[in-house]
């Protein structure tokens, strides 16, 4: 059928007329009131990062406003994580932004924790890697190295508190065979290293975040006597690339490829420690609004601000797709989880008393 003039003005003047509605309904799926819920204060390392990469994500998410920053009064986000696990829709309107012990707190079975993270959709992850520095005797391998400074007595971990993220460390090192005792008041690594330095401890655990100076400066100027025995996580972005992973480490000192329900919650735990940061979405969040945080969490981890931030803080930034095999290494299997929990129902009291841990 010929279209005529009159039809064809017709059908311009309906199509203009219909701009407002299409415009309308095209803003209909468009996020409104959202926040980002923070696991720790601005000063944390979530609060950090949700600071710096705010224009870019309200940008990309297509905001009339700048995301809502929602800080918890607490730095280890199990607060932030059980209002978001309870109360968050999955509407996209709100994320978390989770720092590591949020992780650690539900691996290890703390009764504050209500939330299950293991339900939950990544969209960003900020890894980094832990290295445990030890005191021992400057022999020729690592195995004659373990056994020997530590054949005859335990090993005194500085921790922060028991229980506390050291756990990557204290679990490695039962793991080797040593009696890990930790020592606790350390909050921080400067202290932590001095007392190595000052012989009042055997050994440390340290990120590079966590450092005041470069990973290579702490490792070239350890007190005579003390190495890097092993370390988590991926090295790759640091010239430390000498200092064998935990598997070389248990091969050299056991002369076996470690196995077992302890060694794969030991693996869970220090996947967690290395997960310094993460953001998530509610369980049954649709495909097409992760699909648009993952394009915002892409366009943040691309801004300058961030990745200067990352890099100084020697953070691998993930996102989309490629951020949910970080997530999903952190939940280990029931028997990881039981003999895990057997394990710090053992050794708990043990160290509150002052006593090394026990092998299960």
């Amino acid at each position: 059928m010929r279209l005529t003039r009159r039809a064809a003005l017709k059908g311009l003047a309906a199509l203009t007329g219909a701009a407002p509605l299409l415009k309308n309904l095209a803003r209909a799926g468009a996020l409104t009131d959202v926040q980002l819920l923070l696991g720790g204060t601005l000063a944390s390392i979530p609060g950090q990062f949700a600071e710096l990469a705010n224009g870019a994500l309200s940008h990309a998410l297509d905001l009339d406003t700048p995301l809502e920053l929602t800080p918890d009064i607490g730095q280890d986000g199990v607060r932030a994580a059980n209002l978001f696990d309870a109360n968050s829709a999955p509407d996209g309107s709100t994320a978390l932004v989770l720092p590591a012990a949020t992780l650690l707190a539900s691996l290890t079975g703390d009764s504050r924790v209500h939330y299950d993270f293991g339900r939950w959709t990544p969209v960003l992850v900020a890894s980094t890697t832990t290295v445990v520095i030890a005191r021992t005797e400057l022999h020729k391998t690592l195995r004659s190295r373990l056994t020997g400074f530590f054949h005859d007595h335990p090993v005194r971990l500085a921790v922060s508190r028991v229980g506390g993220p050291e756990l990557n460390a204290l679990m490695g090192l039962s793991l080797l065979g040593l009696r890990p005792v930790p020592m606790p008041g350390y909050v921080d690594s400067s202290t932590a290293l001095a007392a190595l330095h000052a012989g009042t401890v055997d050994a440390v655990q340290v990120s590079p975040y966590t450092l005041d100076r470069p990973l290579d400066d702490v490792l070239a100027n350890l007190p005579e006597g003390t190495s890097a025995i092993y370390s988590t996580g991926d090295l790759t972005d640091t010239h430390s690339t000498t200092i064998p992973i935990f598997m070389e480490a248990y091969q050299q000192a056991r002369h076996r490829p470690p196995e077992g329900p302890f060694y794969h919650a030991c693996q869970a735990v220090s996947a967690a420690a290395d997960t310094a940061m993460a953001i998530a979405l509610p369980m049954l969040t649709s495909s097409d609004v992760v699909t648009r945080w993952s394009h915002a969490c892409s366009a943040a981890a691309a801004d300058s601000g961030v990745r200067s931030w990352a890099d100084m803080h020697h953070f691998k930034l993930a996102t989309g797709e490629n951020a949910a095999p970080f997530l999903s290494r952190t939940v280990p299997d029931l028997g990881a989880t039981l003999a895990l929990r057997r394990w710090l129902a053992v050794n708990t009291p043990r160290w509150r008393e002052g006593q090394e841990t026990r092998h299960i």
